[in-house]
């Protein structure tokens, strides 16, 4: 265990800090209060037998081919799945409680009725939606920490955006705090080293003097405590760092885009022209930390359904056997269906990627968000209430 693994760094999975984040903004009695009365809808009609069946009709008639979505705890983004299930189905929903009112229990009713809840349930839709985007995009096999940032960045463009404009100010000032202290909580000081080793963002984390003396210390001790290296590589390292900052050679070029297989191209090139640089060594090793831990949870979730209370007399090599067969099995399936076009967007979202992410996926990768420098200076800073909140 020792000879394998020398070095050891503290990395929150950031699918769940994602998760934690979104959960903290929804938190607020505003939001919960909806989410409340739209589970109870989606709860009625899963239950009822003659409702669901006059409402499968209706929707097909109006040619909505998904109906109602329940939540589960234990996935991440069935809260926003579930409350978009529910606007969606807004107008078969309205058809039911003019022709079969009878059919729909009081409170059903009178949610349907209240014109404002679909409306109120269609901002926080907009709200939740970068969440469930970032979730989906940071499990991805190639998401790197420089990634985990900018999705960060994304999320306090929505946070601060056009998508809490008509929020209620309380619950807007809630967003903002959450926000912060979660992005506080569960950013590391490598994941600002890893977004000032993105080119595009160099200049900006290191204008302000409180990260470039952060983003320093922390490539020092991570070269010096972690990795053991000697003073000389060190010291070579810290320099490497001042040269990569004023865009000097071989630092002065630009990827082309913001993809990640651009940027450990980037770093690679840099590392094969043989001289002796620390910062190649060190921004290769960073891109390539996974910053989330969904295989590993996917797999030991697996174990624990075949190693179940009716099945609890299985050996463990007899379980692992078992699980690494499923996942071998399912691995190929999923690149058989992504190569082939077989599969549908839905799903691949849902997936947990193993492999390289889905098409569509790539745009979150690409983000959509390379702010200019005093945009995402603000955002590393913090979001701020407005005075209206």
């Amino acid at each position: 265990m020792t000879d394998l693994l020398t070095v050891l760094m503290r990395c929150r999975c950031m699918m769940h800090a994602f998760s934690t984040t979104m959960a903290s903004v929804m938190g607020h009695k505003y939001a919960t209060g909806l989410i409340t009365r739209a589970q109870k809808l989606v709860t009625f009609f899963r239950a009822s037998h003659q409702p669901l069946a006059l409402l499968k009709k209706l929707a097909g008639n109006m040619g909505i081919k998904r109906m109602l979505i329940t939540s589960n705890k234990t996935r991440f983004t069935s809260v926003h799945a579930s409350l978009e299930s529910v606007v969606r189905l807004q107008s078969a929903l309205q058809e039911i409680a003019r022709q079969q009112a009878s059919l729909l229990s009081k409170e059903a009713l009178n949610i349907i009725n209240d014109d404002m809840f679909f409306v109120r349930l269609k901002q926080i839709c907009r709200l939740l939606e970068p969440f469930s985007l970032v979730i989906a995009a940071v499990q991805a096999a190639r998401t790197t920490l420089a990634d985990v940032m900018r999705y960060w960045l994304h999320l306090a463009k929505s946070v601060t955006g056009s998508s809490s404009d008509c929020l209620p100010p309380a619950f807007k000032a809630h967003c903002f705090v959450a926000y912060n202290l979660r992005h506080q909580e569960m950013v590391s000081p490598l994941c600002k080293l890893a977004l000032f080793l993105h080119p595009l963002y160099r200049d900006v984390v290191s204008n302000d003097k409180k990260n470039w003396v952060e983003v320093q210390m922390t490539a020092g001790n991570m070269w010096k405590l972690g990795y053991k290296y000697s003073k000389q590589q060190v010291q070579q390292l810290m320099e490497d760092i001042k040269r990569y900052k004023i865009h000097e050679e071989p630092y002065d070029c630009m990827p082309v885009d913001g993809e990640v297989a651009t940027l450990k191209l980037y770093w690679k090139v840099i590392l094969s022209t043989g001289s002796n640089l620390e910062l190649p060594k060190l921004a290769v090793l960073l891109l390539d930390i996974k910053p989330h831990a969904a295989d590993p949870e996917k797999t030991v979730s697996l174990m624990g359904w075949y190693h179940s209370a009716r099945r609890s007399k299985l050996l463990s090599a007899t379980t692992t056997a078992m699980t690494t067969v499923k996942m071998h099995y399912q691995t190929v399936k999923d690149r058989w269906a992504i190569v082939s076009g077989n599969i549908n967007s839905c799903m691949c979202t849902a997936m947990h990627c193993v492999l390289a992410p889905p098409e569509h996926l790539y745009k979150i990768h690409n983000l959509q968000v390379h702010f200019p420098s005093e945009i995402v200076l603000h955002l590393l800073q913090g979001c701020e209430a407005s005075e209206d909140c």
